[in-house]
């Protein structure tokens, strides 16, 4: 029983080290910050006798400033004529893939167009914070040479700078944890279930550790790329020549698939009714057949009876 003591003044140590790790925190992110300098040096007047003046106040105060670390997201919608609408989002892809997966990542691209219909697209991408406003003009640009507007613009901004900080001081205290635990394992004393027990808490803690990793990683991806949803609308509903053209050529075809449906329902409803249909036309021919003989008998039989 004595690994679980040791275990527990571990885990202590490693929360009071949280503190200390946030403080060291966010003194380096204080002290990665610019710093804006003001001093006035304030001389007195000159004395009776010649003496020179002298400054007054010679310590400069300092103020930190903290730049705050901003997530942006851009929405942007567009307005385009029906027949330019898939151009422009093509050379806004191009655009992307000009600058690289570095700089600028496709997540999606939906498009929907038709004849005599108002096309809509959408697209979204990720692009570097820091070239953000120069690839919203360059956008701007295709859209406005291909006759299209601008119809709507909302830029929003998250603040992580807390939760970056909150989630360093967190990987710190963890991975002092673990560091700490894995040494109390190598000189482990103590049963079987004991020692089960804190390779599991070492297991526990370096999941955790790895789930802080993995979001310190997002929260400063959300702070490099920038999230783009662009949107796009037609003018107007496309009626052009190519446009008419195939819609008689879709009507064409529609009513020559629909034709040759009904003509294979009929043809598939002879074969099947064929058979009995010919079965049933020999056992009538066969009743009159029968009831032919029958019949002459018959008027034989009132011939004589009228004869007698």
């Amino acid at each position: 029983m004595r690994i679980i003591p040791m275990l527990m003044t571990a885990a202590l140590i490693g929360g009071c080290s949280t503190n200390e790790s946030a403080r060291q925190q966010s003194s380096s992110a204080d002290a990665s910050a610019p710093t804006v300098i003001d001093s006035e040096a304030v001389t007195s007047p000159t004395e009776a006798g010649g003496t020179r003046g002298r400054a007054v106040g010679a310590a400069d105060p300092v103020k930190v400033v903290s730049i705050p670390q901003l997530a942006y997201s851009y929405k942007l919608t567009y307005l385009l004529p029906g027949d330019k609408l898939a151009e422009v989002q093509d050379s806004h892809r191009a655009l992307c893939e000009q600058m690289g997966p570095a700089r600028c990542q496709l997540i999606s691209l939906e498009r929907g167009t038709g004849e005599d219909v108002h096309a809509e697209a959408t697209m979204q991408l990720r692009v570097a914070s820091s070239e953000a406003r120069n690839f919203t003009d360059s956008m701007g640009k295709s859209v406005a040479s291909a006759g299209g507007r601008s119809t709507g613009s909302n830029i929003s901004t998250e603040e992580v700078s807390k939760a970056i900080v909150d989630t360093k001081a967190r990987i710190e205290q963890r991975e002092l944890l673990v560091k700490r635990l894995t040494e109390l394992l190598r000189k482990r004393s103590g049963t079987v279930a004991e020692l089960i027990e804190a390779e599991r808490s070492v297991t526990q803690a370096q999941e955790e550790l790895d789930q802080a990793r993995g979001w310190l990683a997002e929260l400063q991806g959300r702070v490099a790329m920038a999230n783009f949803e662009i949107h796009y609308g037609s003018i107007a509903a496309s009626a052009d020549a190519s446009s008419v053209s195939g819609q008689l050529s879709d009507a064409t075809l529609g009513s020559a698939t629909n034709f040759m449906i009904i003509l294979r329902m009929l043809l598939t409803f002879v074969i099947y009714l064929g058979p009995w249909a010919l079965l049933g036309g020999l056992a009538f021919w066969g009743l009159r057949r029968l009831r032919k003989p029958l019949a002459g008998d018959g008027v034989a039989a009132q011939a004589q009876t009228a004869e007698g």
